[in-house]
């Protein structure tokens, strides 16, 4: 009788020690953890066109004030926990989004067609609705004390 082989399906870049590199392989690994069988190459480009266009991403504003980008509903808890643990969809607190905002936007004309004062009037109406929200919720939450 013939021994069992487990094979376990993988996708990573063609060189470990490239991790940035135009290929991707895909196929199957042994118990050992080597390659084996057909090996399928990828380019990278094929590949971050399927992930980056097929990924919806939303914004997310914790109860802590930091906006962070969350994956559309199909992604699974479990990967949402790895890309959480692995820093994919870093947080930034609101006000320093804001800082960066100003800051690149630095040299930008205030009025004309690349204008910026008018979206930062629209940013200062919008940030002040959105502390007005969050003062009827803490007088709210502190009235059922």
């Amino acid at each position: 009788m013939a021994a069992a082989l487990t094979l376990t399906p993988f996708f990573e870049p063609e060189n470990a020690d490239f991790p940035g590199g135009e290929l991707f392989v895909a196929g199957y690994k042994d118990e050992n953890g080597d390659r084996c069988g057909i090996i399928v190459p990828v380019e990278r480009e094929i590949i971050e066109n399927l992930v980056l266009t097929s990924t919806p991403f939303e914004p997310h504003l914790d109860s802590d004030g930091s906006v962070q980008a969350w994956p559309g509903g199909w992604v699974s808890d479990e990967m949402f926990g790895e890309m959480l643990k692995g820093e994919l969809l870093p947080k930034m607190p609101i006000d320093e989004l804001v800082a960066q905002t100003l800051s690149l936007d630095r040299n930008e004309p205030s009025t004309g067609e690349d204008g910026v004062l008018e979206s930062y009037v629209v940013m200062r109406e919008r940030l002040n609705r959105a502390v007005a929200l969050v003062d009827e919720e803490i007088a709210r939450r502190k009235a059922q004390l």
